[in-house]
């Protein structure tokens, strides 16, 4: 991997994070009693430290790798930290040892000191279950943590110590926010998951000044990557600062490599040496994403990581059929779409093409395509049904496969909306601007690919959940692509039922995830799909009852 910008010492990017941090929007504590925990730990009868031990040997994991084993830490230099004296404060006492948690018994749920205390840490068996699903549902797809890592942060956490860098407090709370995400995406997912994963969220940005004064390490990486990706899948209006932290995550973790290639490494540093390897990758995959759809420059050049596919080669990260032997290296195909995503950037839309000739752009952008083509046709997931996907995986498991059709459709979409714009790459096909602009287009050249990704929405998670945060603009630009086509195609073959009642529903959707957060951009997109799906529906009638077939307008 060769170095960007090798110009900007690390530190530069760290404090221009950290002021940011300072100076921008915070996240706000949602208004409810995160002690009111009735009803939420029936059934917990376990001992907290036999289900932690059982969980840091990976038991939740679909797959293993030789270099996970656990390596248990030492707290004998551990001291209490001044940043979480109020969140350790109840567990500070005889129930806790310094140097193991065997043989305790669960704690009692906690209780306020004082009105304005806002501290929290849940009880063990309800910490415990939250590791448990962030392990099963998210890590064995997105690696993130090896699991007995995570659980020596918890630990660390429910002894009352700090690691003296933020590290096991800020991981912590990053898995207990998106436990919560998965819950609130569950059957019996409800607005208390949302709002509790908030809570996270803002407990864990208060613990950023700390975590930035640290030495880089692979756990201030986590923690940068973790708090991007919970922002991504909340409700709030600064999601812009989320691609800062990302950014900053890939080169701290760039330079951690970088090192480690320097140093003579010894048996013991393999699994983080391995581990390095697959958050670089998550840092990668959700850089490049963010540049696609937010149109900015990725952190790294194609250049960069040309030759880094021996980065994934290990077999974690993969979804399983809930009966039966198929599955899936999910974390393998997003980082193959991130790598044709900057492909597309380095080619087609970076600044150094734009001195090229419309013929050059247009080779460039050809060649892209039958790379994403041949990339689609060789893998089976991207044929299979709602129903078969619903039929083969867990729930949780369904929000990557969809994810990742996301993905494949923006990359689509944002080319070909590039070539209809007059290859103007300054223009955002995801902004309200180019999504009008689209509407008013005749030729819709992603239209099969946005009818693909709406079609599994019914066997998804809806409205206010992680999974349509993180891809609602690209869900609102495949809307946006198909209603527009039969717009300005009043001939073309109508939308089967079934199709139209998924357009609606989303419609609707939209509305509940602008209701629930402050974003007046998204308001503003809902509002021009309700226009669009109102304009269809006129139309529809018309040519129903005979009248004459004409495109319609629509105005943002």
């Amino acid at each position: 991997m060769q170095v960007t910008d090798a110009s900007v010492p690390l530190s530069k990017w760290v404090e221009s994070l950290r002021h940011e941090v300072e100076t921008g929007p915070q996240p706000q504590l949602p208004d409810l009693n995160p002690f009111d925990l009735e009803g939420l730990l029936q059934g917990s009868d376990g001992v907290f430290a036999d289900e932690l031990g059982a969980l840091s040997m990976g038991d939740t994991s679909q797959g293993s790798s030789a270099l996970d084993t656990p390596l248990p830490i030492s707290l004998d230099d551990i001291q209490p930290s001044v940043d979480f004296q109020e969140d350790a404060a109840f567990l500070q006492g005889g129930h806790f040892g310094p140097r193991s948690t065997e043989g305790l018994s669960p704690l009692p749920q906690p209780t306020t000191t004082s009105p304005d205390s806002d501290w929290y840490l849940p009880p063990p068996e309800l910490g415990t279950s939250l590791l448990a699903e962030f392990l099963t549902d998210l890590n064995t797809a997105y690696p993130l943590y090896q699991p007995h890592v995570i659980a020596d942060h918890l630990r660390t956490c429910y002894a009352g110590l700090s690691d003296g860098a933020a590290v096991a407090w800020t991981s912590a709370y990053i898995v207990f926010g998106m436990a919560h995400h998965l819950r609130g995406m569950s059957v019996t997912g409800n607005s208390y998951d949302m709002d509790m994963a908030q809570y996270y969220l803002a407990r864990a940005y208060s613990t950023l000044n700390t975590l930035l004064a640290a030495p880089p390490s692979l756990g201030q990486v986590q923690c940068l990557i973790g708090l991007a990706l919970l922002m991504l899948a909340s409700p709030c209006s600064y999601k812009q600062s989320a691609g800062h932290f990302v950014s900053t995550a890939l080169r701290v973790i760039r330079s951690l490599v970088y090192q480690e290639e320097k140093d003579c490494l010894i048996i013991e540093q393999l699994a983080n040496s391995a581990q390095q390897r697959r958050v670089f990758w998550i840092c990668f995959v959700n850089d490049i994403t963010l540049a696609i759809l937010n149109n900015t420059q990725p952190t790294h050049k194609l250049q960069d990581v040309a030759n880094c596919s021996d980065f994934v080669a290990d077999e974690l990260g993969a979804l399983t059929a809930a009966e039966g032997t198929w599955r899936v290296l999910i974390f393998w195909l997003f980082t193959r779409i991130a790598l044709l995503q900057v492909e597309a950037i380095d080619q087609v839309f970076s600044r150094k093409t734009s001195n090229n000739t419309p013929l050059d752009l247009s080779a460039a952008t050809s060649i892209v395509f039958a790379r994403l083509q041949a990339f689609r046709e060789q893998h089976h997931i991207f044929h299979l049904s709602a129903g078969q996907i619903q039929q083969l995986l867990y729930r949780a498991d369904i929000c990557h496969c969809i994810a990742l059709e996301a993905y494949y459709f923006a990359t689509i979409y944002r080319l070909h909306a590039f070539m209809a714009m007059d290859m103007s790459s300054k223009i955002n096909p995801f902004e309200m601007d180019g999504l009008s602009r689209m509407s008013k287009m005749k030729q819709h050249k992603s239209y099969s690919e946005a009818r693909r990704l709406l079609s599994l929405l019914p066997v998804a998670p809806r409205g206010n959940v992680a999974l349509y945060w993180m891809i609602h603009s690209i869900l609102i630009a495949a809307l946006v692509t198909i209603l527009a086509h039969h717009i300005q195609n009043p001939m073309a073959d109508a939308p089967s039922p079934t199709e139209l009642r998924i357009y609606q529903q989303l419609v609707a959707d939209l509305d509940i995830i602008v209701g629930a957060g402050d974003n007046p951009d998204l308001a503003d997109k809902a509002t021009f799909c309700k226009r669009l799906l109102s304009a269809y529906e006129a139309r529809f009638r018309a040519q129903r009852t005979g009248g004459p077939l004409r495109s319609i307008a629509v105005t943002s």
